[in-house]
Order: structure tokens, then sequence, then C-alpha cells
């Protein structure tokens, strides 16, 4: 009987200590600095929106997270990093509309929107189309003004085939216009070339433009939602000026790569839905010209996987062609 009860009591152990261990073993992360990778310039909206989610998730999280601008290619050589890190939950991702729309847009990329396993969403901001102040015209001047000179008139974006670049392919399709496509590393750089009188126009994401509109460096003439934006009350959205059909959001969220444990997955979506749900997060997002949107681990699961399948119908209507 003895032997009996030590056997069951052994095997009780072995079945016990795992699960305590496991515990354990979660408890101890993060035991270090976290990183989190942005494919994106210093003062773009994807950089200005994890900076500050960053900041503030900081107090939850227990350990600091440290921004890391991983730039060139128009986001390929950011995303590739954040694809390949080691899924430990050390290393995140700053995540975006681009995330799908480079599956249909650009050839031979080491990486899908698979790559990337979505942990919560956090924003989604629209684009204001900004003109250079030389040109001094409200939109519908301003379109009639391009009618008129097809391809002369210049438009840069952050990017190749990103929010940026959409919101102006949408625009061309609905108002029947061809701008001349400029892109940049970047929508801060886009918007400062506005600013300095070398492009005609730009797509920025409102926090990106809201330095140069205040400083009256450039003028906006739309946002690209279906309503107007509270940190530029004066500008007209681009539903009510009747072109729907090119509202254009960028949505943003926070990623690991592919393997990473459902335990760590769990901690950063709670983590982060706290920096998310801090009033003082929520009071500089704004401030800075961002749009704060949530979405938890699973919905933003689902609605990447649909986002994805939108931008592939999208790209076929377009006639866009993997470059």
């Amino acid at each position: 009987m003895k032997k009996a009860g030590m056997s069951i009591l052994i095997l009780l152990g072995a079945l016990i200590l795992p699960a305590v261990t496991g515990g354990l073993a979660q408890a101890k992360y993060p035991e270090k600095t976290v990183e989190m990778i942005v494919s994106y310039p210093a003062g773009g909206g994807q950089d200005v929106c994890f900076r500050i989610l960053a900041k503030h998730a900081e107090k939850f999280m227990g350990q600091k997270i440290v921004v890391l601008n991983k730039v060139g290619g128009g986001g390929v050589i950011g995303n590739t990093e954040i694809a390949r890190s080691k899924p430990d939950g050390y290393t995140l991702g700053s995540i975006g509309t681009h995330t799908v729309t480079d599956d249909y847009t650009l050839k031979n990329l080491p990486f899908t929107h698979k790559s990337f396993v979505p942990v919560v969403q956090v924003a989604a901001d629209p684009h204001v189309l900004v003109i250079k102040n030389a040109l001094k015209m409200e939109f519908k001047q301003f379109i009639e003004h391009v009618k008129k000179n097809p391809l002369k008139v210049s438009m840069s974006m952050g990017g190749t085939w990103n929010s940026h670049d959409f919101f102006r392919a949408k625009l061309e399709k609905a108002a029947g216009v061809k701008f001349l496509r400029t892109p940049y590393q970047g929508g801060a750089p886009a918007v400062q070339a506005v600013a300095g009188g070398h492009i005609d126009s730009s797509t920025p994401f409102v926090s990106e433009a809201l330095p140069t509109v205040e400083g009256k460096l450039v003028t906006p003439i739309a946002v690209s939602d279906q309503q107007r934006a509270p940190q530029l009350p004066d500008v007209p959205s681009i539903k009510e000026l009747g072109y729907e059909a090119a509202v254009q959001l960028m949505w943003r969220g926070v990623s690991v790569p592919p393997g990473t444990p459902q335990e760590i997955i769990n901690y950063l979506e709670g983590v982060f839905t706290k920096a998310y749900n801090d009033p003082e997060f929520q009071k500089d997002f704004k401030k800075a010209g961002g749009f704060p949107f949530y979405r938890n681990h699973k919905d933003f699961l689902k609605y990447v996987k649909e986002d994805s399948e939108r931008y592939g119908s999208l790209a076929k209507e377009l006639g866009i062609e993997p470059k």
C-alpha cells in the first residue's frame, strides 16, 4: 500500500510540475528590454503612433520598450526583420495596412501578411490631402486643375503602394484625374517636400501633416474619411465632397512573429489593451493627430484576414501588377 501510495504521489507530481514550471516561465516574461520595430522614418504616422503607445505600455509591461526605426525599401527592410525575428516576445512589430497591401503590389517579398501575428489594433488613421500654399485652391478647384493638367500635378506619398498611395489611386479613379506619382521613404519627408514647394500635393496622415498645417506651410483641402477630423474641423471630408469611393484609412497594430507562445501573445494583448485604455495615451495620441481604434487579438486576426481579401479585390479592380 505504501509503495502504491508513493507511486500515485510521484505520478501526480509528474503531472503537476510542468504546469507549475510553465506558469513560472510565463511569470518571468518579460525579463529584459522589449524592442518594437517601426519600418518607416521618425516623425511619420507609424512612428508617432507607436512611440506614444510604447511610452504608455511601459507602465504595464514592467520593462522598457525601445522603438527602433528600420527604414528602407518602402517598409520592406523593417518588415523583413519583424517577420524573421525570434518568436520570444522581445521583438515586436508595428504593422498596418501595408502589411496586407504588400502581398498584391510587390514581387519576391520574403514575407506575406501571414508572417505577422496580429496582437491588438490601436488606430485607424485617415489621410489629409494637402497642397502647396502657392496653389491657393479649395478641393474642387484643385481637382479641376489636375484634370486640365494630367500627369503634370505632382503628388508625393510615403512609399509605394501603401495606404498613402491607395488614397491617391482611389481619388484618381473617383475623380477621373491622373497625378504625377512621386513616392518618398515615409509620409514626413513627403509632406515636407510640399512645404518646401518642390511637390504640388501630398497624402500624409493627419499626424504627419499637423506640424506643417499648424505652421501654415501647406494647405489642407480634404480628409480621407467619412467625417471631418477633430484636429482639422474646417477641412471637409472626402465623403462630404462627393467622393466616398476615395475613403481610405490606415489601421495600425502590434504584431509578433509566428511561433510566439500563446501565453506571451495573451500577456501582450493585456499590456497593450491597458495602454490603449489609459486616458493619458488617448490624450497624447489624439493631440499628435492620431485616431484611436481598438480590436482585441481575436477580432484583429479576423480583420487582417478579411482586409487582405478586400485589397486583393481592389488591386484587381485598379489593375495593379506586383513590381
